[in-house]
This record gives C-alpha cells, sequence and structure tokens, in this order.
C-alpha cells in the first residue's frame, strides 16, 4: 500500500503538470460513463425492474380485431366464451376504467377508478396486501358497494392507517366500504400502456348483466392466466378457432373478418418503449466505445510522449514491472476521477429525463440512480481505463533500452506501429459518429415531419380539464346539461377567455370509439354497415380548440334539446357516405330504433384523434344537450377547452373557482394546456430524438478531438521530416494541404465504414420513423459531410502548427 500511495501522488502531479491531457482524459471518460449509466438507470425502471405480477410469462392480453380495427376491445360475451371454451386459458378477466369524483374527508378530488371482474386481481397475480379482493356476489348486478384502495390512496388519504377496512370511501357520491389494500407498484397493465390521463387508483366491482350477454358492444380490455404449458401462440390459435365458429354460427357477419388473439403481458406493457431504448442503449453503446478509443488514444500518445523518460528511469536501475505498475496507477488516478465526475453527469441526466422524458414510459419502478448503478458506473471506468492502460504498461515490460535511447530504424518503426493504432482508433470514433449521426439525422427527421403534420386544431393557448358530475348529484340529463350550460356562461366570462366549450374525448389524450350508423340514402355494401367515431360537442368547442369548418355552420347555443336533433361530421365521413352528394341537409342517426333522424348542418375539417400518425377514420359530432335524446343517457364525463389570450395556465385558478361557484364538491381534473396533451402524444419519439441528438453532439466533439489529436501526434513525430520539406523549398501551403488530406483520409475510412454499417443498422429504427425512410440518401449525405467538415475544421490546429514549423530549429533539435 504504501508503494500504491507513493504511485498515487507522483500520477497526481503528472496530472497536474499535463492540465491539458488530464482534462481531456476526465471529461472524456465522464461524458462516456455519466451518458451510459443514466441511460442504464432508464432501461432498468423500464425493462430490467420486474413487473408487479406474480409468474408473468403466464399473463397475456386478449384484444380482438376485424376489418379496420387491428386491435380492439371485448365484448361481455366474448369474455364469458372465453373463460369456458378456452382450453389454454386457467382464468379470464376483464375491466374498464373511468373516473370519479372522490369526496369526503378532504378537498374533492377526481381519481381514476378500474372496475373490473372478482377475479382480476387473481388472473393478474397480485393480491391484496391488506383484506381481500372482490367476491362473486359483489361482482353481480346489484351487489354490495365495496371498493379496493391502491397503496397510494391509502397512504394519502387514509395515513396508512392499519384499521382502514370497513371503513366508506364516497365515490361520485356513493358509499364504499373499504375492503382491500393493494401493494405498492400495483396497477392495471392499461395503466401502463393506455393513453389514460387518470391512471386507475381505486377499484370496484365491473358487476357485467349475465342476462344481457352480448358479442356486439366491444368496451373490455381483457386479460387471462395460462395453464401451465400453456403460450400465447397456443391460446391465439384457441382464440382463432372459437371466433370461426362464432362467424359460422352468425353471432358476427363474415366481412368483419373477427378473430381474437393474445399477447404475454411483458410484450403488451414493455413492448414499444422497449425498441426505443434499446435503440438509445445502442447509441449510448457506441458513444462509449468513441469515449474509450479517444482515451486509448490519449494515454498511448501520453506514453510516447514518456518514452525517453521511462527509458532513463529503467536504464538507472528502476524495476520494469515497477514501472509498468506506476502506469496503471496513473490510469487507475484518471479512471477515478472521470467516474467520479460522470457519477455527477448521471444525476443530472437522470434528473432530466425524468422530468421532461419520461412521459409514456411504462416505468416499473423510479427512474434514478440506485447504489447498484454508482457501482456499476465505477466499475466500468476502472475497467475501461485500465484496460486501455495495459498498452502502455506492456509496451513499458518489453522495453529495448538501446532502441528507445536512439534515433534509429527500429524505434522509427514502433513508432509508425503505435501512429498506425491511433490512426485507426481515430477511423473507429468518425464511424460511430457518422452511425449516431444519422440515427439523430432521422429521428430529427421524423420528429420535424411530426410537427408538420395538420392535426386539424390548433393547440396553442388551450387549456382544458376535465369534469364529471356524479349521477348521485345529476340524476337527470336535464340537470347535467344546465350545469355544464351555466359553467360555459361562467367561464366565458373570465377575462382573458376568447372561446370555451366542451369535448366527451379531447383528441390525441382519449382513444375514441365508433358507433353503428343509419346514413338516409346511403346503401351500404353486402356485409358492411355505416359508422363513424362519436364526438359529444357543446356550442364553443370548435372555436376553442381552433378546428375550421369546411362547410355549413358549427353548433350554437341555439341547438337545444328542445330544437332539431343536428350533427356534423368529418371530412372523411361526408366523402365515404355522402360521395358526389352535399353533406348538408341530409340525415344520419345512431344506429337505434328509437334514435330520431340528425340533419347534417356543418362539415368540419379531419382531426387527429388516436395518434399523431393513426388514420383518420369517419366521425361525428353530437351536441351534449341532444346526446341523451340519441342514447337515452347524458354525456356526464366532459373535458373544457378553452382558448385563452394568454399563458393558458393562468386561467386555471379563475376556472377552478367558477366550478367551485357552481358545485364545491365537483372536482376538476387533469388541468394542462392542449401543448402538452400533443406533445405527450409524441413523447417516444422527442425522447429518442432528444438523445440521440446529444449523443450525436458528443460524438462530433469526439471524433473532432480523436483526429486533431491524431494529427498533433503525426506533426510532432514528423517534426525533422517537415523542417526538411521546408528546407527544400516546400511552401507552407502544402505542407498544411499534407496535414490536412491525413486527416481527411483518416475521417474519410471511418466515415465509409460507418456509412456502410448504418446501412444495415438503420433499418432498427423503422419502427420509430415518420416521413423519412431508413435509408434516407439526403440524411446520408448530410451526416458524411457533417462529419467530414469536423475533421476539415480538426485538422487546421495542427495544420497550422506544422506550417508554423521553423526548419534551422527542427533540424537543430534533431
Amino acid at each position: 500500500m504504501e508503494t500504491f500511495f507513493q504511485d498515487l501522488r507522483y500520477a497526481l502531479r503528472g496530472m497536474r503538470r499535463s492540465p491539458g491531457f488530464t482534462a481531456a482524459a476526465i471529461m472524456t471518460l465522464a461524458l462516456g460513463m455519466g451518458a451510459t449509466t443514466a441511460i442504464f438507470s432508464v432501461i432498468r425502471a423500464v425493462l430490467l425492474a420486474p413487473l408487479p405480477y406474480a409468474e408473468p410469462e403466464r399473463r397475456v392480453m386478449i384484444w380482438s380485431r376485424w376489418k379496420d380495427f387491428d386491435k380492439t376491445w371485448l365484448a361481455d360475451g366474448e369474455v364469458m366464451d372465453y373463460r369456458r371454451e378456452i382450453p389454454s386459458f386457467e382464468s379470464v378477466a376483464a375491466w374498464d376504467f373511468d373516473g370519479a369524483n372522490l369526496t369526503g374527508g378532504g378537498e374533492p378530488v377526481r381519481i381514476g377508478i378500474g372496475q373490473v371482474t372478482a377475479n382480476t386481481f387473481d388472473t393478474l397475480g397480485s393480491r391484496p396486501q391488506l383484506g381481500r379482493g372482490f367476491t362473486d356476489d359483489e361482482d353481480r348486478p346489484g351487489g354490495a358497494p365495496v371498493a379496493v384502495l391502491s397503496y397510494s390512496v391509502w397512504q394519502n388519504r387514509f395515513g396508512g392507517d392499519p384499521d382502514v377496512l370497513g371503513k366508506f370511501i364516497e365515490l361520485d357520491g356513493v358509499a364504499r366500504r373499504i375492503v382491500g389494500v393493494m401493494p405498492r407498484g400495483f396497477q392495471l397493465p392499461t395503466d401502463f400502456t393506455v393513453a389514460a390521463a387518470e391512471p386507475t387508483q381505486i377499484w370496484v366491482p365491473l358487476q357485467i348483466d349475465m342476462k344481457g350477454l352480448s358479442h356486439g358492444n366491444h368496451g373490455y380490455y381483457g386479460a387471462a392466466f395460462l395453464k401451465r404449458g400453456a403460450t400465447a401462440a397456443s391460446a391465439t390459435a384457441e382464440l382463432k378457432s372459437w371466433t370461426a365458429a362464432l362467424t359460422a354460427r352468425g353471432e358476427y357477419p363474415r366481412e368483419m373478418r373477427f378473430e381474437a388473439f393474445a399477447v404475454p403481458i411483458e410484450n403488451e406493457i414493455r413492448g414499444t418503449a422497449r425498441h426505443a431504448l434499446l435503440i438509445v442503449f445502442g447509441a449510448v453503446g457506441f458513444l462509449l466505445l468513441m469515449a474509450c478509443a479517444n482515451v486509448a488514444n490519449l494515454l498511448l500518445a501520453r506514453a510516447e510522449g514518456r518514452l525517453r523518460e521511462i527509458s532513463v528511469r529503467a536504464a538507472i536501475g528502476a524495476d520494469k514491472s515497477r514501472l509498468a505498475r506506476q502506469l496503471l496507477t496513473e490510469s487507475f488516478a484518471l479512471a477515478a476521477a472521470g467516474g467520479a465526475l460522470g457519477i455527477v453527469f448521471a444525476f443530472a441526466g437522470v434528473r432530466i429525463i425524468a422530468a421532461h422524458g419520461a412521459a409514456g414510459l411504462p416505468t416499473m419502478a423510479p427512474i434514478r440512480i440506485e447504489p447498484s448503478m454508482l457501482l456499476f458506473a465505477a466499475g466500468l471506468s476502472i475497467v475501461t481505463t485500465l484496460l486501455f492502460g495495459l498498452a502502455p504498461a506492456l509496451q513499458t515490460l518489453r522495453l529495448n533500452l538501446a532502441d528507445a535511447m536512439r534515433e534509429g530504424s527500429q524505434n522509427a518503426s514502433a513508432g509508425r506501429r503505435r501512429q498506425t493504432l491511433r490512426t485507426a482508433l481515430a477511423s473507429v470514433q468518425m464511424a460511430l459518429a457518422v452511425m449516431l449521426l444519422l440515427g439523430a439525422g432521422l429521428m430529427v427527421r421524423t420528429l420535424d415531419a411530426l410537427m408538420r403534420v395538420d392535426l386539424g386544431f390548433d393547440p396553442k393557448h388551450v387549456l382544458t380539464m376535465q369534469l364529471q358530475p356524479p349521477e348521485s348529484a345529476y340524476a337527470s340529463a336535464g340537470s347535467v346539461v344546465t350545469l355544464y350550460r351555466s359553467l360555459l356562461e361562467r367561464v366565458r366570462g373570465i377575462p382573458g377567455a376568447r372561446a370555451a366549450g366542451l369535448v366527451r374525448a379531447l383528441p390525441l389524450a382519449t382513444s375514441i370509439g365508433d358507433w353503428g350508423l343509419v346514413v338516409d340514402g346511403y346503401a351500404p355494401p353486402p356485409g358492411e354497415h355505416a359508422k363513424g367515431d362519436w364526438q359529444v360537442i357543446s356550442d364553443g368547442a370548435f372555436e376553442a380548440l381552433g378546428e375550421r369548418l369546411v362547410a355549413g355552420r358549427a353548433l350554437s347555443a341555439s341547438d337545444t334539446e328542445l330544437s332539431q336533433p343536428v350533427v356534423l361530421v368529418n371530412e372523411t365521413l361526408a366523402k365515404t357516405y355522402f360521395s358526389g352528394r352535399d353533406p348538408l341537409g341530409r340525415r344520419i342517426k345512431m344506429s337505434s330504433q328509437r334514435a330520431p333522424w340528425m340533419t347534417v348542418v356543418g362539415v368540419i375539417k379531419d382531426e387527429r384523434h388516436n395518434g399523431v400518425t393513426a388514420a383518420i377514420k369517419e366521425k361525428f359530432f353530437v351536441p351534449y344537450t341532444q346526446f341523451a335524446i340519441q342514447t337515452g343517457r347524458p354525456a356526464r364525463g366532459m373535458t373544457l377547452v378553452v382558448r385563452t389570450a394568454g399563458e393558458p395556465m393562468a386561467l386555471a385558478a379563475s376556472i377552478r373557482a367558477a366550478v367551485r361557484g357552481l358545485d364545491p364538491n365537483l372536482p376538476v381534473a387533469n388541468v394542462r394546456p392542449m401543448t402538452a396533451v400533443v406533445d405527450a402524444s409524441m413523447a417516444t419519439p422527442r425522447l429518442t430524438g432528444s438523445l440521440l441528438t446529444v449523443f450525436a453532439a458528443l460524438a462530433l466533439s469526439l471524433a473532432a478531438v480523436g483526429v486533431a489529436g491524431v494529427l498533433a501526434y503525426l506533426v510532432s513525430r514528423r517534426r525533422r521530416e517537415i523542417g526538411i520539406r521546408m528546407a527544400l523549398g516546400a511552401s507552407r501551403a502544402v505542407v498544411m494541404r499534407l496535414i490536412v488530406r491525413r486527416g481527411l483520409t483518416t475521417a474519410g475510412i471511418g466515415i465509409a465504414a460507418g456509412a456502410v454499417a448504418a446501412f444495415f443498422l438503420t433499418r432498427l429504427l423503422e419502427g420509430l420513423l415518420f416521413g423519412v425512410a431508413p435509408r434516407d440518401p439526403a440524411t446520408f449525405a448530410v451526416a458524411a459531410g457533417a462529419l467530414l467538415l469536423v475533421a476539415l475544421l480538426a485538422s487546421a490546429v495542427p495544420a497550422l502548427r506544422a506550417a508554423r514549423v521553423d526548419p534551422l530549429e527542427a533540424l537543430r533539435t534533431e
């Protein structure tokens, strides 16, 4: 240890004497280690942390698929069929989710509610940590009003009271007895994957009516627990066979091409994020390799510069193994410093990602630096630096004192070999940099294409918030309409509110389903029927969202429950069902014998709803005042949208006060600007693009340092040659071209190799790209040109230094 500390003190003195080398090596290490540790922390939270279910490999999600719907919900009749008829399933559960107003015992809040079958928790493999789940009797219509709490609600609302069982909680005005508390971290699979603004935090019985089962109304999520030996593939085969039998029996029209399939729950939750994060992890791996190559270049250059010093020390009696140990100690000191700074960078990176980039990621654990991550970072930095510090150390053990002390051919040959190694490392850096730059370029172009998509509305200066009047307080459709009408009047009177309206499903924030239609004068092809995504709106909603009227008129305050039923349609519905005819004045109705005809009074420009890149489908808009006339029930859960003169969130308090003035027990939820909704819908490509862009910028910097370092070393090694050339008449321009040509050649080899590799690797990005091909020639050309420019700039300083060589001084020194 005494020898080690002696070597360490010497290493620290050496680092102080070479501040440029020390800063470059430590910063390079810190960037590589910090980025790797931060991304690995995200991957650990998303991909490596265990799911909150026992035996997750035996859990699957069940989905329906038919014409025009690749993946959609189940009907209650199908849930019961699958329980009885699918041999691979040991149990089948179903659920839905909604929001409810939690009142009593504090400020009223809106909270996500999961409506689950009694066997849902067992099917998913998670039992309450306190109390029990639901019984079959509670899961029947008219069963006892009970609830199971999430761990967070138990802690925040009841202070973790162990005697909470048997107490009551009020949801939408209904008192429910608490029978259980789920463990920390439990969520329904859809809480991870569905773009729901309200993850479920309390669960109540679904209470399917067994006497009214249907195969037509698809609105439930389904999951199953596989029997031992069964797989998702075997279950899918059985599901397809059964749905084919149902079609043959006439339960579904043959033209629907209906079938069901099973997806492993692991793939369902982590599938999309896994692809994006593995791409990012591969990119940060490239960055780490570049950092390693850079450190290797720096250590080789330092060893080359100290060759005579080491030779003299060996000549006067120093043991070669002792000298090798000294060099390894110096590498260890660099590793420790670089690792320490890398941990600081990692903490900063994790904080930024968690705060701004984690939206939409299915995290199984908090995104944070764990002690294991610190050990990972420390070990990685030490192994990396010591690995590349071995080359100078091994070179010391093989040191030939005679060759090292004289300018001989053997020494020159060794110098050429070292120069070749350093050039190869610089080329490798360029190859890795071009791959990172191409990935970043493709993602930047994807984001640009996404930002250019016409959403059909203007999200700027729009504030949104959700409300749901409970049935216990607003039993009739008239009372719901009166509440919303009064609220709109109050909100429109707030200074700074330019327009206000209500929508049932907020675009890009909620999924929207279709409803069968009857279109006057339209005869659907055999086996098909008219349908459209259904939206409920108020007057002022189009103006508040900035949606554009193509023909006719928008809704007005005169469209009441007593006036003629009206409807607006989007461009796609108008083209599909009124092709060649003016849709204005035509009639449609929601497929029901009792539903009255609605007159089309306006056509709205198509809007993006289920995703920025999702297909636009037929859509119709029913006034909230007339929705109960069509369906027999009011539109309770609505989103208030307000177009503001300035910053949207500045009006949030005033609007909350307006709601409180009407009903102090009615909470508002998910108060956010519409721009945040749009940003959340593009969270995955935005995070991937941002990280790849940062890595590409770092890669450019490291590549520039690598090329500049190689050329600086070349100038120092060829100083005598340059002096002779200039003494014989070579101009400074010729010398500069010589150095720049060498730098561009080094870069060109790396760029060519990287472009060839990227030609195959960019296909991995295909699932994340939009509006640009994985092998886009323009992106390849720009990336190659950018790196050549960087190489040219990096060559400038060594070239200028070479041009300033004094021939007489160079020859005299040699």
